[in-house]
């Protein structure tokens, strides 16, 4: 049987790292299905962020790798007639967008993909979240009107992650548009937890995510300020600094803290290198505001870290589970009240919620229904 065709627009992808989650669902989705579709991805020839392309691969060809194909754009070909060409130079059962402001790598395309009658798929991943339009409001607050007059809501199949994904999509394109329940996918997992050893009134905690606005980094070092001076806190940030005026805030926060409180920043680490640096974390602190999955969430649960997150991701009623916190951001005292909690256990009670995340993320990990959601949105 000949498999199905789909083009893949993208902003970053690998080797690429520093933006997080979306090349993370691009990639666990080829590992997926990389033999059961004929993969093609377009892309930016620079990681987020970076001034130069990246070394050793050529631009504006296909790259062919073991399971799918990929192309590096320039600046010079992010045209009109480029995306024209790339839409026309083969045959395509469906192309696959995966965000929803991107000009380059959406808005642009999928006017073309819509001219053409193309089948269209687009994943919004997280940006129509609350916290997330509000950050350049008023810019995407236009970009929104503009896409919605247009009537491309209505000629595209939409991908909502979670049920709250799907109530955003239909709030601001309607009830009638086509909207499908597909959770991204995950990464393998390792079969069995390496047991961590922690001491009472200690805590390894962690940020993992890009330094933005969007995931408040600045609020976890304000819950920080607050805890006890019996714990000590070694707190370490990992990610690339994606808005540098935000990170000047931040540092000048930690300056600030007191001396129970340590803070490493780690800078961005590559996903391959990550469960090796997450051997030594305890808990992840994320109180951001907006998140459609959060693959850095599940990260964390498969390498055994219960999470302390804010209640505006999917992952919910996290204390019934022994897994960790979902708070709500308007209640900072409860975010230093969890980190406390995870300070002051000792290692016998740690266990019990490390075993308990990483059982959570290999039950999540291997739902085949994720999977035979994630293919139905290309039959």
């Amino acid at each position: 049987m000949k498999k199905k065709k789909i083009l893949i627009f993208i902003d970053w992808f690998l080797p690429g790292y520093k933006a997080g989650g979306p090349i993370q669902s691009i990639s666990n989705f080829v590992n997926h299905f990389g033999t059961v579709f004929d993969i093609s991805i377009v892309t930016s020839n620079k990681d987020l962020g970076a001034t130069k392309p990246y070394d050793g691969i050529e631009s504006n060809v296909w790259v062919v790798k073991d399971n799918y194909r990929v192309k590096y754009l320039d600046k010079k070909h992010l045209n009109i007639s480029n995306y024209r060409f790339l839409l026309k130079e083969d045959f395509y059962d469906s192309v696959y967008f995966n965000s929803l402001f991107s000009v380059y790598f959406t808005l642009l395309p999928l006017w073309f993909a819509v001219k053409y009658n193309m089948r269209i798929v687009l994943a919004p991943r997280g940006m129509l979240g609350s916290g997330a339009l509000k950050i350049k409001k008023r810019k995407k607050q236009l970009a929104l009107w503009l896409i919605k007059i247009s009537g491309v809501p209505n000629k595209i199949i939409w991908q909502g992650t979670a049920s709250t994904e799907i109530l955003e999509i239909k709030k601001y394109f309607g009830e009638k548009i086509q909207v499908k329940m597909a959770p991204n996918l995950s990464a393998k997992i390792p079969e069995f937890l390496v047991n961590k050893q922690k001491e009472a009134a200690t805590l390894n905690l962690f940020f993992l995510s890009r330094i933005s606005e969007k995931k408040n980094l600045i609020g976890a070092l304000n819950y920080l300020k607050e805890v006890k001076k019996c714990y000590q806190i070694n707190f370490s940030i990992i990610g690339p600094i994606g808005e540098l005026g935000y990170w000047n805030e931040c540092e000048l926060l930690i300056n600030k803290l007191p001396k129970h409180i340590t803070v490493n920043y780690l800078g961005a680490i590559p996903n391959l290198e990550l469960p090796e640096v997450l051997k030594k974390q305890q808990v992840l602190l994320l109180p951001t505001f907006n998140e459609n999955f959060g693959h850095v969430i599940l990260e964390a649960f498969q390498a055994g870290c219960p999470v302390i997150l804010s209640n505006q991701t999917p992952w919910q009623d996290l204390e019934k589970k022994k897994i960790g916190y979902d708070i709500d951001l308007d209640k900072p005292l409860d975010f230093t009240l969890a980190i406390e909690f995870f300070a002051k256990i000792n290692e016998e009670d740690y266990q019990k919620w490390s075993l308990n995340a990483f059982n959570f993320a290999l039950e999540f990990c291997n739902n085949k229904e994720i999977v035979n959601a994630n293919r139905d949105l290309f039959n």
